[in-house]
């Protein structure tokens, strides 16, 4: 791998670890580690730029340290687009695009801290941690074409499997959304809400519960769809690699919700589990459909050329 593609891949895996890492302190009940003080530790110690020795400050300071690694490499991959592929209009506006979003996400999570948890705050944060993460995988997908050495990922442009796959990713982010929605709100049975097939719908919470369970089996059924539709279509291999792994991570993340039901979510490992399959489900379908939009951009591109020249031979001497 070149310097680039090792720094987008580590980019986008602390990343991912930094969600996990989220989940946990959000699990633990240590979001508050650090009390309201941000980015240092309320009384920590040298100044508060390290922990105290105690459980909650820690977890919450290792979240703040692994938020500035993921940014630091974000801003050295940057650097490096600029410098070494300037050329790269594509790659150098989604890098610009996940520098914004990731001072957008840490200016939120000083939000959060400053508002004591706020539930809607918290919801917003993880929503946006999940752009700050799409971004970074289709980051990672342009940095293994950048230059132009690599052969296309497509044999043609296929704009309606492009839209299938942004449906797709439309619906895992919707389940993310509705699943961080109803973290904290618990409510038993399982399939069934409540154990009822008509729950009580007037209860909001109840009502949140069901639609985040339909959520789920729409978005199994598309997954399912597209991973039939890949090997159909005859797309290359990357991307029905990705459709399949996206498919695979959201039937285990199912089986994941389940257990939180069973144990009534007082599993912080479950919690780290279910939002870290989750992201990688999401990470998936993204890459997967950034490899489509870049093979129908090649796939067009012959033809644009074809256009231009015909225009110039046409055009009066």
């Amino acid at each position: 791998m070149t310097r680039l593609q090792r720094l987008a891949v580590s980019t986008f895996a602390v990343t991912v670890l930094l969600v996990a890492i989220g989940a946990f302190t959000r699990g633990s009940g240590s979001g508050f580690g650090c009390a309201d003080r941000w980015p240092l530790c309320e009384d920590g110690l040298a100044g508060g730029f390290l922990p105290r020795p105690e459980f909650h400050m820690v977890v919450e300071w290792t979240h703040r340290l692994f938020a500035n690694l993921a940014g630091l490499l974000l801003l050295v991959t940057a650097g490096t687009v600029w410098r070494r592929h300037r050329d790269d209009r594509v790659l150098r506006r989604l890098v610009v695009a996940g520098l914004v979003a990731f001072a957008a996400q840490a200016l939120l999570g000083a939000a959060v801290v400053k508002t004591g948890l706020a539930d809607r705050l918290v919801s917003v944060h993880l929503g946006l941690a999940m752009v700050v993460l799409a971004l970074l995988a289709v980051i990672t997908v342009e940095t293994f074409f950048a230059g132009g050495s690599h052969p296309p990922v497509g044999d043609a442009a296929d704009p309606s499997w492009r839209r299938w796959l942004a449906a797709g990713a439309a619906a895992v982010y919707t389940v993310i959304l509705l699943g961080t929605a109803v973290h904290d709100r618990y409510v038993g049975g399982y399939p069934l809400v409540d154990d009822r097939l008509i729950p009580d719908l007037s209860d909001p919470t109840v009502a949140l519960h069901l639609g985040h369970r339909v959520a789920v089996a729409v978005t199994a059924l598309l997954l399912g769809w597209l991973a039939v539709q890949v090997v159909r279509r005859q797309r290359r291999r990357a991307e029905a690699a990705l459709v399949h792994a996206a498919l695979a991570a959201f039937v285990v993340n199912v089986l994941l919700g389940a257990a939180h039901v069973f144990t009534q979510v007082r599993s912080t490992g479950l919690v780290v589990a279910h939002l870290l399959v989750a992201s990688l489900a999401w990470s998936g379908i993204i890459a997967a459909a950034a490899l489509a939009h870049r093979a129908d951009r090649r796939a067009r591109r012959p033809e644009a050329d074809a256009r231009t020249t015909s225009a110039t031979v046409e055009a009066p001497a």
